[in-house]
């Protein structure tokens, strides 16, 4: 027994809060209770901590080894889970008690052979509850989360593929662009997008999330920024959603087709927050440690998505790293987009970069990096204002996105590119990536998942102009996007006028609104070829790289780099453009060119046009 010093009674909204004090080392994990003077008791509950220096000093656990592991005969589960008194595991119908280690609050057990496709699941005593989780670290599971499932690990062969010197981003959903929406379903489309000429496919959500079921994906439709298994994929991609070791040979395949190609992979992974923590494994197995809480001990909600993880903490920190190695070793991946990037701090941001290139040099990060509110009120956050502190971290440039396009948060407001010419000198401004420490963080786009595409915006803020005038302004902003200093990103299907018939925001909109209809490459294969033949001309120029020297005249931006010349002209009235001697045009608004002019040149309205010198 120990004796209690009373501190402080507090009255709150609906109940008194009385603080306490004691003098005298616990056992972390020993189960205690503490008990009133009528004799009634309630459980000591191991909460803030967990969230001290000391406790994660005191219990960081270093090695690559957790969740279940099969190696040279054996399959050993482990599991980090220093405040639970007990820990069952639970596999294929069979109980078995985990052995602790209290130096390091791991509970692990081992058996002879290889126990892959074996179900199973943890059953953990913490805080007087006890809970049945999936396994955090678990890389496989049944349909909808259900059940960890064992997997044998094997090493991917790396394909060999060089440094990409001006990457072009295209943004896919496994569910829109592919017919079936499975992994399996974006192979056919591949020679397509490695035609377009494009260096990273950009994946939205590929690992386990919570609002489709797998077993009727038909009637529910998600983006997948709603995890429930970060190191578990998404079951309703796979051919067989039953199967859950099958997914993980689909998208290993899936990876394997893309770098054939030439391409890299770039996975969006989403660790600013949970879908449903307070039934997360993360809650069940060490509560209060992996997420933020306010002043009221509530989940800090800053992205109105879900509780925020708590990325300082030594062994969430260890978590994202772990994930995201796993996902290079095992798949070959290239790249992470983070959704919501500034609600991780930036030592966690560099630890990743730090950790990934022991294992690809040329690895590449970037993510969103909006000023928030969040419950992190210590460290400094992953967002633009710190880009700096991570000279090797790209942004979105929402900036770009803007001036170029016009206000995306009003469909009406007009950009550079949809004909406010009066926003020249800024439109040169963000093309020469300023924004940022480095241009090369500069992640330059007019359109993704979010909000409108592109030509649903053109014709909500040029509603006066006709179809052909239109098509016209999305090969301008493409043009915008591919010509300007920093990292050009696409979304799929912009390079065919996509629309998702006026949305917004389409996160759930079924698949009527978000699917890619590939019919219309046909009717707006001159954009596509508009497109391909001004990416060949930028991977010649490297103009991702390039100090352009602009100059503005009447609205209209001029470009000179090198021996070439680029014109863009967003407005309704043509421009002659003046010069000595003669040029070639090797770019207009039907694609690629080869002829020459001398002493001018007339731009035509709501056109982009290249020259080289002769």
């Amino acid at each position: 027994i120990i004796p209690l010093n009373f501190i402080s009674k507090t009255k709150k909204n609906t109940y008194f809060e009385y603080k306490y004090s004691f003098d005298a080392d616990i056992i972390i994990s020993q189960p205690y209770e503490v008990m009133g003077i009528n004799g009634y008791t309630t459980p000591l509950v191991y909460r803030y901590i967990v969230k001290t220096e000391q406790f994660n000093q005191q219990y960081y656990y270093d090695n690559d080894d957790l969740g279940a592991v099969v190696a040279n005969g054996i399959t050993t589960f482990k599991l980090w889970a220093p405040t639970a008194n007990n820990v069952i595991l639970s596999i294929n119908d069979k109980y078995f008690k985990m052995n602790r280690n209290d130096g390091s609050g791991i509970f692990s057990l081992s058996f002879s052979g290889d126990l892959s496709g074996s179900i199973y699941n943890y059953i953990v005593s913490v805080n007087g509850n006890t809970y049945t989780t999936i396994d955090p670290y678990g890389k496989a599971s049944t349909a909808n989360s259900k059940n960890s499932v064992v997997v044998n690990i094997e090493k991917e062969e790396v394909i060999q593929l060089e440094k990409t010197a001006d990457p072009i981003i295209y943004e896919v959903a496994i569910r829109d662009y592919s017919e079936e929406g499975t992994f399996n379903g974006l192979i056919p489309h591949l020679d397509y997008i490695s035609d377009l000429g494009i260096t990273h496919i950009q994946l939205l959500p590929v690992n386990d999330f919570g609002s489709v079921n797998d077993h009727h994906k038909d009637i529910y439709y998600n983006w997948g920024y709603d995890p429930i298994q970060y190191q578990a994929l998404e079951g309703s991609y796979c051919s067989d959603p039953t199967d859950p070791l099958l997914v993980i040979e689909e998208f290993k395949n899936l990876c394997k087709e893309i770098h054939n190609r030439k391409l890299k992979v770039i996975l969006d992974v989403v660790f600013n927050h949970h879908y449903y923590a307070i039934r997360s494994s993360f809650n069940k197995v060490v509560p209060y440690y992996y997420f933020r809480y306010d002043e009221n001990n509530k989940f800090c909600e800053g992205s109105f998505c879900g509780a925020e993880l708590d990325t300082k903490l030594k062994m969430c920190r260890k978590y994202i790293v772990d994930t995201l190695i796993y996902f290079v070793r095992q798949f070959d991946v290239d790249g992470y987009r983070f959704d919501l990037m500034s609600f991780i701090d930036v030592d966690t941001m560099l630890e990743i970069e730090n950790s990934l290139k022991n294992f690809k040099e040329d690895i590449m990060l970037f993510g969103e990096g909006w000023v928030m509110k969040t419950g992190e009120k210590q460290l400094k956050l992953a967002n633009y204002s710190n880009s700096k502190l991570m000279e090797n971290i790209g942004f979105f440039n929402d900036e770009f996105r803007d001036v170029i396009k016009g206000d995306s948060f009003e469909c009406c407001a007009t950009g550079y590119g949809t004909g406010n010419v009066w926003q020249a000198k800024k439109a040169i401004e963000v093309m020469k990536a300023k924004r940022f420490y480095k241009p090369s963080q500069s992640i330059n786009y007019v359109e993704c998942h979010d909000d409108m595409t592109c030509f649903d915006k053109i014709k909500h803020c040029c509603i006066n102009e006709d179809l052909q005038q239109l098509v016209r302004r999305q090969k301008l902003l493409i043009s915008c996007v591919l010509l300007a200093k920093g990292v050009s990103f696409l979304h799929a299907g912009q390079e065919f006028c996509r629309s998702k018939q006026g949305l917004k925001n389409s996160y759930n909109a079924p698949d009527a609104i978000n699917k890619i209809n590939h019919e219309q490459k046909e009717k707006y294969q001159d954009v596509i070829k508009f497109t391909k033949d001004l990416i060949e001309i930028k991977k010649d120029y490297c103009f991702g790289l390039a100090d352009v020297r602009y100059s503005e005249k009447e609205g209209t931006i001029i470009g000179k780099y090198q021996d070439l010349t680029f014109i863009i002209n967003p407005s309704q009235q043509e421009f002659v453009y003046t010069f000595r001697g003669k040029k070639q045009v090797i770019l207009n608004e039907e694609g690629k060119q080869d002829f020459e002019i001398e002493k001018e040149l007339v731009v035509k309205s709501v056109t982009t046009v290249v020259l080289r010198e002769l």
